[in-house]
């Protein structure tokens, strides 16, 4: 259905956006601050303290609602101004990927139906997508009304949105108060793909987590699922990644979240000053990466390249952590609102289409295997992992890989509190 009163639920979004990335880890600046890789703050481990998540219920299923199909070919509304946005490779955005058809918006998409002709491309890099809000709300600064520089959109991980937008907008602020990057909308979930693995021992015993080397990229959504767990579990994290705390779960940053379990595949490693009691004893010690925290592929690639490792925790426990959502340039949104309206309006229904058909998921998947470009990667590969799957790993243990959650305009509604 098309919303009747999309204007008003769009400022809406707007103004609460920014508290779904609000789901931080930290109470105060002093604790922040504590917890900034390298800050002299923290020469080794540092308590996080018990984090409460919100309980969250999703809608059992789709509507039913039959919708047709997207030619998968080229074509599409070239009529329309064109909608760029960039993403990781996540299959929370399965929604996203049956609603647009293709690289961008084909004939007979949602997206096209929907009066948007959206281009959508993978960017795992969070750094870059910063630079591509920054760049197109520079252009939009000087007088170029949609702009042909950076990107409208991007997808992130919401429980790391409160850091994005920080560093983003502190740039940001230097063009004027509205140019401000917002979130507006949310496309799906994790549940249960972004994980935080680690040897077998380390479940059945927290404590044996103390003195690990876990490669991750520091501060986002993944770390995010570590730092509840040992906040869950009175323990220790150390921020400096610098310095080796036996008495705490250490951490190496990663480019990506691919490279966080390459990292692991490899066997990174390196020497460090050994650090008791916040003070450097001298000491050093060569530490070698024992853990990781990734998704989908990156969980794949630990379990059939090495192996070893069991999820400790995931999304499927945390399942109001990871909302996967679409941040935007608040001045661009107000003034083509028409086009967010309808934007959001395609990712819900291609959302609910997927929950309601299998034949809309394995042409999401198609979509998906298509942009990703991921190697040895097809559409049953990522309709698989949106499933979640358990599987032996290359030590034949079994574990749990994958899990995804497409969301229709019910769960995004939950989302944002409504």
């Amino acid at each position: 259905m098309r919303l009747k009163l999309s204007g008003k639920i769009v400022v809406i979004l707007l103004v609460i956006g920014v508290a779904l990335g609000g789901l931080r880890l930290w109470k105060g600046p002093n604790a922040l601050k504590s917890l900034i890789p390298g800050s002299t703050e923290a020469q080794g481990g540092v308590s996080v303290g018990q984090i409460e998540l919100p309980t969250i219920r999703d809608s059992s299923g789709g509507s039913g609602k039959v919708v047709p199909m997207p030619n998968m070919g080229e074509g599409g509304c070239t009529d329309k101004p064109e909608v760029r946005m960039l993403g990781y490779a996540w299959n929370a955005q399965m929604g996203l990927m049956f609603a647009v058809g293709g690289p961008q918006a084909t004939s007979g998409s949602l997206m096209c139906d929907n009066g948007v002709n959206l281009k959508w491309a993978r960017q795992d890099d969070n750094g870059k997508l910063a630079d591509a809000l920054m760049a197109f709300a520079t252009q939009l600064s000087q007088g170029n009304s949609n702009p042909d520089k950076g990107a409208h959109f991007v997808a992130i991980m919401g429980d790391g949105s409160a850091t994005f937008l920080k560093g983003l907008n502190d740039n940001l602020r230097k063009l004027g108060s509205e140019y401000r990057a917002k979130v507006v909308g949310s496309i799906g979930y994790s549940r249960g793909e972004d994980k935080f693995m680690g040897p077998a021992n380390w479940k059945l015993d927290p404590t044996q987590s103390k003195g690990g080397l876990c490669a991750g990229v520091i501060r986002d959504g993944d770390w995010n699922i570590a730092q509840k767990w040992l906040g869950d579990n009175g323990l220790k994290t150390n921020p400096n990644e610098k310095t080796y705390d036996p008495d705490a779960l250490n951490w190496v940053n990663a480019d990506d979240y691919l490279d966080a379990a390459k990292k692991y595949i490899t066997g990174y490693s390196e020497d460090r000053p050994i650090v008791k009691n916040g003070k450097k004893t001298g000491e050093t010690k060569h530490v070698t990466v024992d853990s990781c925290v990734t998704w989908t592929p990156g969980d794949v690639n630990v379990a059939k390249q090495k192996g070893g490792l069991v999820p400790i925790v995931s999304t499927k426990e945390y399942a109001s952590q990871m909302p996967c959502v679409i941040i935007g340039i608040d001045k661009w949104m107000k003034d083509h609102r028409e086009i967010v309206d309808g934007m959001l309006l395609a990712i819900a229904e291609g959302g609910d289409a997927v929950k309601s058909s299998n034949d809309a998921l394995h042409i999401a998947a198609e979509v998906s295997a298509k942009l990703y470009g991921e190697k040895d990667s097809d559409a049953s590969y990522w309709e698989k992992y949106y499933k979640g799957a358990d599987e032996r790993d290359k030590t034949n243990m079994t574990v749990s890989l994958g899990g995804s959650m497409a969301s229709n305009l019910s769960d995004s509604f939950v989302s944002f509190g409504l």
